[in-house]
């Protein structure tokens, strides 16, 4: 399909895995693909649906585009995985959700919102362009990073004019860019993204780098520096409000390291994406990811909901306590009282 938005959308294999591991976990699985009578088709559900695995995208509602199934699940009153529609719509403003976690003391770099002919702020190039509002490295190529004015201009223009929006044009941070995902209270091994490894030597990760760069990941050791890096991905997870699961991205300059964005829908891929990855260097395979994503939000949920859960998931918390039971903690970090368990890279690939 045309539209790179396409491309944020799960493929058949993905859905065919998620709903395996859903299987086998002892649920009952229903697909309810997203269309324009969404909220008609979990209204005739509302009563038969224990949980929503919430997956879905939206095309061209911008910030609203991923807040739509949980909106209307709240107004429903069912249950879902994931984040609530404040945090999606949060996230989806790039601009919005850095002054949030800037808030809290995590550092982002300087930027502005930009539309054609708006004067530069920003001191010095090279500068980064892309949408602030999109996902999945939409919009942005190699020539997102700009070293003067007329390629400036020239970026800021095509994303007014493709996308319909202003542009995010922030300080550029060389190096490499690194992933952490979170599960509940577990944060696995973190992915290092070095561009100087990849063939072409690329500024950004952008789709096609995305589609060639697993074999120049790097999964790194919990580091004094990376505990203090996880610190500031657990303030930055908390400042969002993120419920469940997320995946963040950062870079590092003059050993600090700099939010990029929150991932709150990450891909789940049960090969190639990313939490998927970090997943399997901890031990966990796709199928207890998925599980495990299940497992955290049913215990948020049965607070709310006991009748909805009560007496269906023996199967899935064995599961769980099984799983767990084989991975050893690399240590904890503990932010506003929370604790979370940071989990090693050294048991093997499942």
């Amino acid at each position: 399909m045309e539209d790179e938005r396409y491309g944020e959308f799960e493929s058949p294999e993905t859905i065919e895995a998620v709903t395996s591991a859903l299987e086998r976990s002892g649920a009952t699985v229903e697909l309810i693909d997203v269309d324009s009578d969404i909220y008609f088709q979990l209204e005739k559900r509302r009563n038969n649906i224990d949980l929503v695995f919430n997956n879905a995208e939206g095309l061209y509602e911008k910030e609203l585009r991923e807040a739509i199934v949980p909106f209307f699940c709240e107004h429903l009153h069912i249950p879902y995985t994931g984040s609530s529609p404040k945090t999606f719509i949060n996230k989806m403003d790039k601009t919005v959700a850095k002054r949030i976690v800037a808030y809290d003391a995590v550092p982002t770099a300087r930027f502005q919102l930009m539309k054609p002919g708006d004067p530069l702020d920003l001191p010095a190039f090279p500068l980064m362009v892309k949408p602030y509002s999109e996902g999945t490295s939409i919009g942005i190529s190699q020539k997102s990073r700009v070293n003067d004015m007329a390629e400036l201009q020239e970026m800021v223009t095509n994303i007014h004019t493709l996308y319909h929006q202003s542009a995010l044009v922030e300080e550029f941070l060389p190096g490499s860019e690194y992933t952490i995902g979170l599960i509940g209270n577990y944060i696995f091994p973190i992915l290092e993204i070095d561009f100087a490894k990849i063939p072409e030597q690329p500024w950004v990760r952008d789709p096609y780098v995305k589609n060639i760069e697993n074999p120049y990941i790097s999964h790194l050791d919990w580091t004094g520096q990376l505990k203090e890096f996880a610190l500031l991905a657990v303030a930055a997870h908390e400042s969002l409000e993120v419920k469940d699961y997320n995946r963040m991205d950062f870079r590092k300059r003059d050993d600090q390291f700099y939010f990029l964005e929150a991932n709150v829908i990450p891909g789940i891929h049960p090969t190639e994406a990313d939490l998927t990855n970090m997943c399997r260097h901890a031990g966990i395979n796709h199928a207890d990811m998925i599980a495990l994503i299940v497992h955290t939000a049913v215990q948020r949920l049965s607070k709310t909901f006991p009748e909805r859960f009560s007496g269906k998931t023996e199967l899935l918390q064995n599961q769980i306590t099984n799983v767990m039971a084989n991975i050893v903690p690399a240590g904890t970090i503990t932010y506003r009282n929370q604790i979370y368990t940071l989990l090693d890279r050294k048991h093997g690939a499942q």
